[in-house]
Order: structure tokens, then sequence, then C-alpha cells
């Protein structure tokens, strides 16, 4: 593994470097892509077993950074992902600590962690809703941020919100079609109270083309 400097303490330590790869697969509802990308997630934030800064690189950090890393607040969270999110909302970045917590969730399942996985789902729907109401987005549309929003409510079993999202968002004008063809799938999925993991794969057959679909 390449070594790399820590830009909070200096430390020197080896880290994992995540592979070129692409994903061959349709992503999950919820964004998180298809294999063999999928299996790339525990390299995309590193650690510096020193000091506890995570970041996707150690050897870049922003001002501020290292002041919030000694407090015990952070140092009380699990390493990885959670310390990253953490650290991007203290700095007012609101929709990407969003996003790193989504990916702490997808860490946290495949780790067999469902109920910190739950948490940080509630983190992310959280942090999303505060970058939208300080004027951010998280998607490109507001169709797709509310299709996010069904699945991640729909996750933690909060059924009558992703219901009343769905509703809210199928009166979007010029709701593309493969979000309205979301929309539905979810309504399916509400109606018999699932709370599992689904992909586009279920939607739609999969191109000939190879053309991967993605929301997001």
């Amino acid at each position: 593994m390449p070594r790399n400097h820590c830009s909070v303490c200096g430390a020197v330590s080896e880290q994992p470097s995540a592979p070129a790869v692409e994903p061959a697969f349709a992503p999950d509802l919820d964004t998180r892509p298809g294999e063999p990308l999928r299996s790339t997630l525990p390299t995309w934030i590193q650690s510096c077993p020193a000091c506890g800064y995570a970041a996707p690189d150690l050897s870049y950090a922003a001002e501020g950074v290292a002041d919030w890393v000694r407090t015990s607040e952070y140092q009380a969270l699990p390493i990885g992902f959670e310390r990253h999110s953490w650290l991007l909302e203290q700095l007012g970045h609101l929709a990407d600590a969003g996003w790193i917590a989504l990916q702490a969730a997808w860490n946290h399942e495949d780790g067999g962690q469902a109920e910190d996985a739950r948490r940080c789902r509630r983190r992310a729907i959280r942090l999303f809703q505060a970058s939208k109401a300080a004027g951010h987005d998280f998607l490109d549309t507001p169709a797709e941020e509310l299709a996010l929003a069904v699945d991640l409510l729909r996750r933690l079993g909060e059924f009558e919100g992703a219901a009343e999202t769905v509703r809210v968002a199928l009166q979007e004008e010029d709701l593309p079609e493969m979000i309205d063809r979301i929309l539905r799938f979810q309504t399916a999925l509400i109606q018999r109270r699932d709370t599992g993991r689904h992909s586009l794969d279920e939607l739609m057959p999969r191109p000939e083309s190879g053309t991967r679909v993605n929301l997001g």
C-alpha cells in the first residue's frame, strides 16, 4: 500500500488507494454504485492511526480541521466515514457531509451493523434537509432529490413520510420518465412495508449497449 503523510499531525502511514474501476451494474435506488466499484468502498476514506484524522486524502486538510480533530466529540466518533462527515458539517459543507453520512451507512451495512446504518441514514437526511434550508442542492434536480429522500425514508421504515414524499415528487413538472418509474416502484415497496435494498436493475432490463443508468 502507498504511504501518506497526515496533514494534521505529520505521521506517515500506509493507506489504501481506491482502484480505478467502473461499475458494471446499475446502482441502488440510493445511488450506491454497482460492482465492482461497490466493493472498493473501504478504500474511499483514509484514517491516520496517530491522530485519527479521516479524509479521502490525508495529505490535505482545510483550515481549522486540525482543531476539530483534537476535540473529544470528534475522537468519540467511529473511525472513517463518520468522522469525515462530521468535519464537513463543522466546515459548513452540509450536502457533502450528507453524502459521506450515506456512504457511512453503506459501509455499516456491509459490516452487518444495521442499527449504525440506520443512524447514518437519519444523519444523511438531516444534513440534506439542512443543506436545502441553506439554499444548497444535494442533487442536480428537485425530482432527483425527492427520489433519493423517498428511498432513505423507506429504508428507515418511515413509510408515511416516504409515501408523502412520493406524492410531492409526482407533482413535479416535466418529471423524467426514469424518476417517474422509480417513484412508482417505490410506491409498491412502501405498500409492502419493504425496507430492503433495491437497484435500478429491478426497474428495467439492462440496455444491450451496456449504457448505465445513474441517479445522481
